[in-house]
């Protein structure tokens, strides 16, 4: 029996063209197991309770409720929700579009991951013209992400003992209570319940005044989802505070506190010496060691580190800011996280090193590669901190119990090429994250490219090792091209839905 879906509006003085569209989009759908929760929030235009009416007499599918006050965006969705006799609920704007076949897709990963929690898909945006344009292909989940921005959004689908479980939408999180709810559920759920379908499955219109055509229309929904993240942490017991992206006020940057005793840190400097210009002015606890090139050297250097955190350095001339040692070991200290890796600026002042994608141009590029500063990258994503799959050794931050336990770097394997991506994958095979910020700037003095290694005995190591994520990086969506630069689309998609991840990243 395919899954009952409760599909969640809540109405409010809509355009009546617009929520006919909306409505019909429902009815078009190739799942027919479905039912349209309706909710009027005590709309002051006239015709919409007829409206709504009319289309509830039209299909017995479609249920419709009257609330007596109005009482906002929550307690309307709630009203919704209250109706709702599905197993799954799927969020649905009022003016907004589902795909044709946007319930069977979800119906299909209902059917093949049974224990899965919530479910979001790909949107796209539909403009005054009625075209559809700006695609957003979305990563799997990816938590460290998902404290910056809210790329869930839509499509977003709950199992609906999930919601009750946490009782709905909390009022008093306008604007971003989908938001707060996600925030909310994820915590009751491991990370393979949270599941991705890379396909655009919802349209989202580009109504003037709306988040999708003016993301800073309504300042509101941005203080609404930091008290919603504040709350998110509390509830995990995470020490951090909650502030704007210094670089896009829509967004969000989470700032972790240190331990009570700011632990030790090595840096292990290949090729450059201690400097004012590297050293930070507020972190205690510092020693620098030099490290040899290649893997065999940063082991040895690792060997005979005294810190509790290691720092690898490549050819680093100075940081940008005095703050990025802090940034990076308020983050690997976190026990779930087993490295964190820095954006790293060229001479020429454009970033070039730090995220990688794997894949991307042969076994892993950096993301980005190559756009000044200031540039938001793909979706504001070279902004924000968030999981990756590797991390440059340009700058690589690992605690050192945890280098220890994986035995360092490959030095047999990859004794010159790719021992720092090897090394973040084996960080996931141990349920670690690898964590990428752009809080911790610094300057290369030269770029090194490794057009060298391209035909390496370490490439086909690498490849026979780790092939089924290097062809497909859960951090870059499949409907994206692995031709340089990325992030371009990928004709035809590399969509694989039944190709398993090498790393299962519980």
């Amino acid at each position: 029996m395919t899954p009952l879906i409760s599909v969640l509006m809540p109405v409010y003085n809509p355009d009546l063209n617009f929520l006919a569209e909306a409505i019909e989009s429902v009815r078009a759908q190739s799942h027919e197991n479905w039912e349209l929760c309706m909710a009027d929030d005590r709309s002051t235009d006239d015709r919409v309770r007829p409206f709504l009416r009319e289309n509830a007499a039209r299909d017995p599918r479609i249920k419709v409720v009257f609330r007596e006050a109005n009482g906002g965006i929550a307690a309307c969705s709630n009203s919704a929700f209250a109706i709702a006799k599905g197993e799954w609920c799927a969020l649905l704007d009022q003016d907004d579009l589902l795909a044709p076949n946007a319930l069977a897709e979800i119906a299909r990963e209902c059917a093949e991951h049974p224990d899965a929690g919530i479910i979001y898909s790909d949107e796209d945006f539909v403009d005054s013209s009625g075209q559809h344009v700006n695609p957003f292909f979305k990563p799997d989940w990816n938590p460290e992400l998902f404290l910056g921005q809210n790329y869930l959004n839509h499509l977003g689908v709950y199992r609906t003992e999930l919601l009750r479980e946490i009782g709905g939408f909390r009022e008093g999180f306008e604007g971003s209570q989908d938001y707060d709810l996600a925030l909310r559920c994820s915590q009751q759920l491991q990370a393979k319940q949270i599941r991705h379908i890379p396909r655009v499955l919802y349209h989202w219109r580009m109504v003037t005044g709306s988040l999708a055509d003016q993301p800073d229309a309504k300042p509101q929904a941005r203080h609404a989802a930091r008290r919603a993240l504040r709350s998110h942490l509390q509830a995990r017991g995470i020490a951090a505070r909650v502030e704007a992206c210094p670089e896009n006020e829509e967004s969000h940057r989470i700032i972790y506190e240190l331990p009570g005793a700011a632990p030790r840190v090595t840096i292990l400097a290949a090729g450059c010496e201690e400097t004012p210009r590297l050293r930070p002015t507020d972190y205690p606890h510092l020693e620098w060691l030099p490290a040899e090139a290649g893997a065999a050297g940063a082991n040895r250097a690792a060997r005979a580190a005294g810190g509790d955190i290691l720092i690898f350095l490549g050819n680093i001339s100075d940081a940008q800011e005095a703050g990025w040692l802090r940034e990076m070991v308020s983050l690997v200290v976190r026990p779930d996280v087993g490295a964190v890796g820095a954006r790293l600026w060229s001479p020429a002042g454009t970033l070039a090193d730090g995220a990688l994608i794997l894949g991307l141009g042969g076994i892993a590029t950096p993301a980005f590669y190559g756009i000044p500063h200031g540039h938001p990258g793909y979706f504001n994503r070279a902004w924000l901190q968030q999981n990756l799959s590797a991390v440059s050794g340009g700058c690589l931050a690992i605690r050192r119990t945890v280098f220890q336990h994986l035995g360092g770097f490959d030095r047999e394997n990859l004794p010159h090429h790719f021992y720092d991506i090897d090394l973040c994958l084996r960080l996931q095979e141990n349920r670690l994250q690898v964590v990428w910020t752009p809080y911790a700037n610094l300057s290369l003095d030269h770029v090194v490219t490794e057009e060298a290694a391209n035909t390496s005995t370490e490439e086909e190591y690498m490849w026979k090792r780790w092939g089924r994520i290097l062809r497909d990086d859960p951090f870059y969506n499949p409907n994206l091209s692995l031709d340089l630069p990325g992030f371009t689309l990928a004709i035809p998609p590399r969509t694989n839905q039944n190709n398993p991840k090498e790393v299962d990243r519980e």
